[in-house]
């Protein structure tokens, strides 16, 4: 088979994998991770700028270790994310905990373990006040600037769930003096798969100028959102040039502030979006009439963003010939949903039953969006390691032990077992 441009992997390699270790199973590049990160530690070399992965973009510890490995600190957005973190043995200073809707045993935990703690609400901010009085934390604001791939992770709008209101920043270093409780970061995020660079800058902006009267701040936390083309059509976001223009607002501000501030960059998607592929076979080639499907052993339980978002992932059949008669597809999911749809309209090889496809750009917001709708497992995952070797690093559970970990949680299991004993 000839080496197929659109993916990143030699599609030999790919149905490798898949034959070894059947489907569906992502499939994530160690190299790409590796060299993506060093791409961004690049970016500011003269500024004191670091850089947190989001972990909600994929949260496999192993594709963490290879991000600790390189340098990066780690933005999480629950208790459980902080203590896979912790776990893994980052430290936590290196873990920015933002907040959203917390409950108090999850404000108690994060202040237990000692992360940095970003704030949301001034309800939690007066909350967190009271129960640890003179100690620090960071707050989360509400810039008013609407970006992202969709509505639905457009966070930094003005009718926008998170942040706290600009008009409201004062107040909430009123409850913070009240208590001896030091400000100690300023953070904001627009949104996921930003669409317009300038709006970053924008945000930059809010930011920096936000920033004037917290008087013990230490560092100012930009957020993330840096996208990736999912079409071949698509143009990259320009790192170099982005890097540029941020730069030079960064040095400004530092020059007018006569003390040592910090700067973050939450990239999540930008880092393993691109490093994975979900790998899922043909089980049905059916013809409706108006629209020719192909149906596959995967479906939106394992890869949530086409039906949550719309969202465009390349789908390549990596066992046909290329150079075959092309047809044009739906490919249908096998959950029993209408909306489980990967893909509309696609032009592929005439494909068959047995036949493997790849599906690009998936190793972020796939897995770990995953579910086990219709009780179905959840897909293997394979870490192709920087020295090129295969490495399993989730395995797939069979039908069987899917449902007996099911019964298992509820006791039916033993209760079963015992009345037909």
């Amino acid at each position: 088979m000839q080496h197929n441009p659109s993916l990143p992997v030699d599609p030999d390699r790919l149905l490798a994998i898949a034959q070894k270790w059947g489907t569906p199973t992502y499939v994530y590049m160690e190299s790409m991770i590796r060299e993506r990160c060093q791409m961004l530690k690049r970016l500011f070399p003269d500024l004191p700028v670091s850089w947190l992965y989001a972990v909600k973009a994929n949260d496999n510890p192993h594709i963490i270790r290879i991000i600790s490995g390189e340098g990066f600190g780690f933005d999480t957005v629950s208790y459980e994310e902080v203590l896979l973190c912790l776990k893994l043995g980052t430290g936590p200073k290196q873990i920015f905990y933002t907040e959203n809707n917390m409950t108090d045993a999850e404000m108690q935990g994060a202040a237990k373990e000692g992360v940095t703690l970003n704030i949301g609400s001034l309800g939690r901010l007066r909350a967190f006040c009271e129960a640890y009085p003179g100690s620090e934390c960071s707050i989360r604001i509400k810039p008013d600037i609407s970006d992202g791939h969709h509505a639905k992770v457009d966070t930094g709008n003005q009718d926008s769930k998170f942040g706290i209101r600009l008009d409201l920043i004062p107040e909430a270093v009123r409850v913070a003096g009240e208590h001896g409780v030091r400000i100690r970061g300023i953070h904001a995020h627009i949104g996921s798969g930003i669409q317009e660079p300038e709006n970053i800058l924008a945000e930059i902006e809010v930011l920096l100028k936000s920033s004037a009267g917290l008087d013990d701040l230490a560092f100012i936390n930009f957020g993330g959102g840096i996208p990736i083309p999912y079409r071949h059509d698509e143009t990259p976001f320009d790192l170099d040039r982005f890097a540029h223009l941020a730069s030079k607002r960064l040095k400004a501000f530092l020059e007018a502030n006569n003390r040592p501030v910090s700067f973050f960059f939450e990239p999540g998607r930008w880092i393993v979006g691109p490093a994975g592929i979900l790998l899922t076979q043909v089980n049905t080639v059916k013809d409706q009439g108006r629209k020719l499907f192909l149906g596959t052993d995967t479906g939106f339980n394992h890869l949530l963003r086409p039906a949550l978002y719309e969202a465009y992932h390349e789908v390549v059949n990596i066992s046909a010939d290329a150079h075959g008669t092309s047809q044009t597809y739906h490919i249908a999911g096998n959950i029993c949903e209408s909306g489980d749809m990967l893909g509309l309209d696609r032009a592929l090889p005439e494909s068959k039953p047995g036949d493997y496809l790849a599906i690009r750009d998936t190793g972020a917001y796939g897995m770990t969006m995953a579910s086990q709708y219709n009780r179905r497992a959840l897909p293997a995952e394979v870490l192709i390691t920087a020295e090129g070797y295969h490495k399993t690093i989730r395995s797939r559970k069979t039908p069987a032990e899917t449902v007996n970990d099911l019964l298992k949680e509820t006791g039916l299991a033993a209760a079963q077992k015992s009345e037909t004993s």
